[in-house]
């Protein structure tokens, strides 16, 4: 992008265009929260790599050859929609474009879905929380799994924070899977899970002051961050304003929580109770 001079601007400045412009889409409505979390599901498996049309026919349920080689019938998502037409399907997709949630980009000729800064906090909360409820299923029936492979190779930031999850949690319980799971990882992570591990087994001869601190030490190791801001809309004064990802504060092993007032807003009520 330039001006009339010629400069080019800032990537600053290019960051806060597009969260500005992102901000405007959330004045939008967006779908019921049920609504929002399956679209966002079934788009994980295709993001870079399919269009709107697919992820409608995910969503549909579609029984077409290509969808079904590809696995996609296997998604949580797949046939959220069962009674809805594709175009009924498609436009509630374009509202979550709209909202800010999803967005579009060019791959070679076609536009590819991919997700916004804001609707990847979402989904990355979402498929951190989905593998910590499967390790609880796990470990409720005493089922030892034969390795944890299947988190290999898997996206950094969402390991992480799923690593955050299972230390906010306080339980030794998960320490037998994460043992496993630090066999069969990359270097990095596995120095992570010794951390985690680590951390779990101090819990009980730790104050809780000590133990709030270790996990903010641990979360400012563990968090990775998207590099573009995310804009939310204040609900008391309607003015945009940027989420701090880095504060952990906002993240639990129960999911991430969004504030609903700007910082201004907040500390206005703070100062009026």
């Amino acid at each position: 992008m330039f001006h009339n001079n010629g400069d080019i601007l800032d990537e600053t400045k290019q960051k806060r265009l597009k969260g500005l412009d992102s901000f405007v889409k959330l004045k939008n409505k967006p779908l019921p929260e049920p609504e929002l979390l399956a679209i966002l599901r079934a788009a994980d498996d295709i993001i870079a790599e399919g269009g709107r049309t697919m992820l409608s026919k995910i969503l549909k349920g579609s029984r077409e050859r290509k969808l079904l080689e590809l696995g996609l019938d296997r998604n949580p998502s797949y046939g959220f929609y069962r009674d809805l037409s594709l175009e009924q399907i498609t436009d509630k997709i374009d509202q979550m474009i709209r909202a800010g949630f999803l967005e579009t980009k060019k791959s070679g000729k076609l536009p590819m879905i991919a997700f916004t800064p804001l609707g990847w906090a979402v989904e990355r909360e979402r498929r951190a929380d989905e593998f910590l409820q499967e390790w609880n299923v796990g470990i409720s029936q005493n089922i030892t799994p034969i390795n944890i492979e299947y988190l290999k190779g898997r996206n950094r930031g969402m390991i992480f924070l799923f690593l955050y999850k299972v230390l906010c949690s306080g339980n030794k319980k998960y320490i037998p899977y994460l043992t496993l799971w630090e066999r069969s990882d990359f270097k990095n992570v596995r120095t992570e899970i010794r951390h985690v591990i680590k951390a779990l087994k101090r819990r009980d001869e730790m104050d809780a002051p000590d133990w709030e601190q270790l996990k903010r030490e641990r979360f400012e190791a563990l968090f990775i961050g998207d590099r573009d801001p995310i804009f939310l809309a204040c609900q008391k004064c309607g003015r945009p304003f940027v989420f701090d990802e880095w504060n952990p504060d906002y993240y639990s092993s129960e999911g991430i929580k969004f504030p609903e007032k700007c910082p201004n807003c907040s500390e206005k009520a703070h100062l009026y109770r």
